[in-house]
């Protein structure tokens, strides 16, 4: 269609950009949101006398409701748009994190965490697609970047004002701060966030050629006066052609995916735990988690420039097997702080860049007609991993595995994740 390819071939426009940085925002809020558990577990872990399986359920809650939200939303997107399901998700999750501030025991907390996961899931399912469709082929890969580190970028400022809120007024202020942030990015949302227009060309839904319009010269483009017309391969059904056209991609992905997620997770959500149990204040294991964060708006953006110009396959296949070999210090290292800082700085450098990488891996496997379900399928059972990676974790170390122990068995996942992500964009680049 002579719409898209414009948005595809041309030079990106201020509000393709500001689209962009709606979505960069998004995925900063989910990245504050999503950890704000992790920040105040130590503190929350001492006040309610929790123990390691009891934490690490409490830190797997929140993503179980990720799970559910994902897969339920990118179903969604796809039936009533982007936009409303962007919009439900970010209220969702506002009333989920100021919910956490009130829980009163580990149960209804676990609840609101599964409350505020769900309005994260929705975000996570459309708000990456959006930012691809509003992309240019030039910048995609940069978008997709941005997007990504949009989360470290969230993480990082969030451990810095955590600190702060926790030492003044104690851990229920984590999330009461979280959902106030949420709801001040809304009416901007409301304002300026666009619906698909692919989605809006192929639905063709009344009122859809005003709202290609509005877009149009939002971005200084001519009008159109009617709706261009639907190719035939252009109707093809996105859930049948991830199963009959891309299953063995389909599969890999998914395995991979979650691989990654497993290890991922774990450390998302225990470094902080795993830093104060070395006998170091919480101050230590917050700025742990800063340090991981902070060198992952580096390490995504320094392979979203690189990857445009080196084989992805060895870009993302080098970087998580590097990812695997830094998570290995957290239990091997003598509680000194500044080594410890330094290890996750770079742990944190390969964590993110390696999200980048592998998100682009299944963004680039799947022809745009699919991207956005083929994006959601994975990501939905990819969190299988996140879910699993935190709670495995509580058990072994409830268990009394040595830290050391713990972390050299749960790097393997995302090991194999990196041969499987090799293997998918070898096959990828063969086919074109």
């Amino acid at each position: 269609m002579q719409i898209q390819q414009s948005l595809r071939d041309q030079p990106m426009t201020r509000y393709q950009i500001a689209i962009v940085a709606m979505c960069v925002a998004i995925n900063i809020l989910d990245g504050f949101d999503i950890l704000s558990i992790a920040f105040a577990s130590p503190a929350l872990a001492r006040e309610w006398g929790l123990s390691s399986q009891q934490l690490g359920f409490l830190l797997s809650s929140g993503l179980v409701g990720i799970s559910i939200g994902v897969l339920f939303f990118s179903f969604l997107a796809d039936k009533i748009g982007r936009r409303p399901v962007i919009l439900t998700s970010l209220v969702i999750m506002s009333a989920g994190m100021i919910a956490c501030g009130f829980a009163g025991n580990a149960h209804w907390l676990a609840l609101c965490r599964v409350l505020t996961g769900l309005g994260i899931g929705g975000m996570t399912a459309t708000g990456g697609a959006l930012a691809i469709e509003y992309s240019s082929v030039r910048r995609r890969t940069l978008a997709v970047a941005l997007v990504v580190i949009g989360y470290p970028v969230g993480a990082t400022l969030g451990g810095v004002v955590a600190m702060g809120l926790l030492e003044m007024f104690g851990w229920r202020s984590v999330f009461w701060f979280g959902g106030a942030l949420s709801l001040l990015l809304l009416p901007v949302l409301i304002v300026w966030l666009p619906e698909s227009i692919d989605l809006l060309l192929k639905k063709r839904d009344a009122g859809a050629l005003d709202k290609v319009n509005l877009y149009l010269r939002r971005m200084g483009k001519a009008a159109v006066s009617n709706l261009p017309r639907i190719e035939g391969n252009e109707t093809r059904q996105p859930v049948s052609a991830l199963i009959t056209h891309f299953g063995k991609t389909t599969f890999l992905l998914a395995c991979a995916y979650a691989g990654f997620m497993f290890s991922f997770y774990f450390i998302i959500n225990w470094a902080t735990k795993l830093v104060t149990e070395m006998g170091l204040p919480d101050h230590a294991g917050v700025t742990a988690s800063i340090m991981i964060n902070l060198a992952g708006i580096l390490g995504g953006l320094i392979v979203g420039i690189l990857s445009a110009r080196l084989s992805l396959s060895r870009l993302v296949g080098g970087v998580l097997l590097l990812m695997g070999a830094a998570i290995a210090p957290f239990g091997l290292l003598p509680p000194q702080i500044f080594a410890l800082y330094g290890a996750s700085f770079i742990l944190g450098f390969f964590m993110w860049a390696g999200s980048a990488l592998a998100y682009n891996v299944i963004a680039l496997s799947y022809p745009a007609e699919i991207r956005a379900t083929g994006i959601g399928l994975i990501v939905t059972i990819g969190r299988i991993g996140s879910i699993l990676g935190p709670y495995t974790a509580g058990v072994m170390l409830g268990a009394g595995m040595s830290r050391a122990m713990v972390t050299l068995l749960l790097a393997l996942p995302v090991m194999i994740a990196a041969l499987l992500f090799a293997q998918v964009a070898r096959t990828r680049r063969a086919l074109g």
